[in-house]
C-alpha cells in the first residue's frame, strides 16, 4: 500500500513540475495574441470615429473602405482569440483533477493538448506535426494519460539539439488505441536501450533530467491502464515511442 501511495505522489509531483516548466512558454504564447487584440481595440475605437464622420459624407466610398478595415481587424482578433482559447483548453486538459475511476475520454484531444503546450514551449526551434486517426472514446484516467503524453513530447523536445521535428499520431488497432511520439533527436545507444524505462536513467545533460519521466510513463501505461509501451531508436537519427491503451478499463471493485 505504501509503495502505491509513493507512486501516486511521485506521478503527481512530476506532473506539477512538467506543467510548471510549460507555463512559461504558454504565458509567452498567450501574451502575443493578447497584445494584438489590445492594439486592435485602440485602432477599432478610432475606426468608429472615422465611420461616424464618413456616414455624413455624400460619397459612400470612404465608408466602405473603413468597413473593410474593420472586418480585417475582426478577422485578426478572432484568430488571436482562438489561439488563446486553444492554449487554455490544452492547459485545462493537462491540469485535470485526478479521477478515482476510469473516465470516457477523447484520446486525440489528450494528445493534441500535449502538442499544443509543447509547441508553446519549444516555439520555432521544433516543428510539431500530428496525424490523428478516427477513434472512439476510450476508458482511461485522463489526467494520467495526459501526463504520460506530455512526458513523451517533452522528452522528445529535450532530445533534439537545435532544430528538429516531433511527430505524434493515433490509430485504432483492434481493441486498443495506438499512440506514437517520434522525434529527430539524438536517439538512444544500443547499450542504453535496456535501461530506458527504469528509474534514474537519462540521456539529458546534467540539470535537465532526473530519469523519472519515462519511468512514470511506463507506470501510467502498464500499471494504471494495462497497456504496453515500446520504442525504436537509432543513434543520431531519433526515437519513436509506441503506447497502446485498451479501449476499456476495469472499474475498481468490478
Amino acid at each position: 500500500m505504501s509503495s502505491e501511495i509513493e507512486g501516486e505522489q511521485l506521478i503527481e509531483l512530476q506532473r506539477q513540475a512538467t506543467l510548471g516548466r510549460l507555463l512559461a512558454g504558454v504565458a509567452h504564447e498567450i501574451s502575443a495574441p493578447l497584445g494584438s487584440i489590445l492594439a486592435n481595440l485602440d485602432v477599432t475605437v478610432r475606426l468608429f470615429d472615422r465611420l461616424e464622420k464618413a456616414a455624413g459624407e455624400p460619397a459612400p466610398g470612404r465608408t466602405l473602405e473603413l468597413l473593410a478595415a474593420g472586418r480585417e481587424l475582426a478577422r485578426v482578433d478572432r484568430q488571436a482569440a482562438e489561439r488563446i482559447k486553444g492554449l487554455v483548453r490544452s492547459l485545462k486538459i493537462a491540469a485535470r483533477v485526478p479521477d478515482p475511476d476510469p473516465q470516457s475520454a477523447n484520446v486525440n484531444d489528450i494528445v493534441d493538448s500535449a502538442f499544443q503546450l509543447a509547441r508553446a514551449t519549444f516555439r520555432n526551434r521544433i516543428k510539431m506535426e500530428t496525424d490523428f486517426g478516427e477513434l472512439p472514446e476510450i476508458d482511461c484516467y485522463p489526467h494520467l494519460l495526459s501526463q504520460a503524453i506530455l512526458n513523451l513530447v517533452t522528452n522528445a523536445g529535450q532530445a533534439i539539439e537545435g532544430t528538429g521535428t516531433i511527430t505524434g499520431g493515433t490509430r485504432l488497432e483492434g481493441d486498443s488505441v495506438h499512440i506514437w511520439v517520434a522525434d529527430t533527436g539524438q536517439g538512444i545507444r544500443d547499450e542504453d536501450k535496456p535501461k530506458v524505462l527504469h528509474r534514474g536513467f537519462t540521456t539529458k545533460a546534467l540539470g535537465l533530467g532526473t530519469g523519472l519521466g519515462l519511468l512514470i510513463v511506463n507506470r501510467i501505461v502498464t500499471e494504471a491502464h494495462g497497456g504496453s509501451i515500446s520504442f525504436e531508436s537509432e543513434w543520431g537519427r531519433g526515437t519513436t515511442f509506441h503506447v497502446r491503451i485498451p479501449l476499456r478499463q476495469k472499474r475498481k471493485g468490478a
